[in-house]
């Protein structure tokens, strides 16, 4: 078991990418921190970490409330010790629109949660693993970190790209102290979230258009590469992204612009 020992929070891991994360990293051995609004998700997921013998907490913390990330920061040393690893799981991305139409309020929510809380965690956990010479910290990016994304609007590239920023800046400031920090970019993703918010033919066409390995990616998929960040393999592995995205980067593809605008009218409408 890699992580044997370990104890990594993982923010916004009541469901989705977070989930599949968080049954990677207790089936490897680690201690985990469940974090999710929904708490009631979060506890779900222990569940099913206990269940196999792993040993889990569920801590309701909204990661753009600094004392709300400390507090979970402190729970999770009082109950494991320390905190190895930080996944910074936790996005939000909103319906795709222009930039023109992006209301003001939607604009700081999605930077709050997608950039401010990974500054937030970070900060928490930074003193702690100082204070041991060693840890790890992985950003669940997007492929909108690396160029822009067409299933949300220029508030989610802007956030990822600002965490691709981040994470390159503290892989440099944190090496003295052995600390890594790495993102990992997903492409599309079959999550309950994104079965619900897409159709299978949207999903089918997405695919043959754009994903050369053939299918969409799935949380185990972002789950066995958290596991290679995180354990002794990657010592030596710091300031990278790594595509976990079945291709889509090689630049296969063809301009959706077309489609990706109907899809907003039909959004649009069906809103009111």
């Amino acid at each position: 078991m890699e992580l044997k020992g370990k104890t990594a929070i993982i923010t916004g891991a009541g469901r989705g990418i977070g989930e599949g994360i968080a049954l990677a990293v207790a089936r490897a051995g680690a201690n985990v921190v469940v974090n999710d609004m929904n708490f009631e998700n979060a506890q779900g997921v222990v569940k099913t970490i206990e269940s196999g013998g792993g040993k889990a907490l569920a801590f309701k913390a909204d990661v753009t409330k600094k004392a709300e990330i400390d507090a979970m920061v402190a729970a999770t040393v009082a109950k494991f010790g320390t905190v190895d690893i930080l996944v910074n799981n936790a996005g939000i991305e909103s319906s795709p629109m222009l930039l023109k139409d992006i209301p003001e309020k939607q604009w700081d929510r999605v930077l709050g949660v997608n950039l401010k809380g990974v500054f937030l965690c970070c900060q928490a956990v930074i003193p702690v693993m100082m204070n041991h010479n060693k840890g790890r910290i992985i950003n669940i990016n997007s492929l909108a970190g690396r160029r822009m994304t067409f299933f949300g609007s220029a508030d989610y590239t802007a956030s990822k790209h600002g965490g691709v920023g981040l994470t390159l800046h503290l892989a440099w400031e944190l090496a003295e102290s052995h600390i890594t920090v790495n993102a990992i970019c997903p492409g599309a993703t079959l999550t309950p979230l994104a079965e619900a918010g897409t159709t299978p033919e949207y999903r089918e066409m997405v695919t043959k258009r754009l994903v050369p390995l053939g299918r969409w990616c799935t949380p185990d998929d972002i789950g066995g590469a958290v596991i290679y960040f995180a354990s002794d393999n990657a010592d030596m592995v710091t300031g990278q992204l790594l595509d976990v995205d079945g291709g889509v980067m090689t630049g296969y593809g063809e301009d959706l612009r077309p489609i990706v605008r109907k899809r907003m009218e039909e959004l649009r409408a069906k809103a009111g």
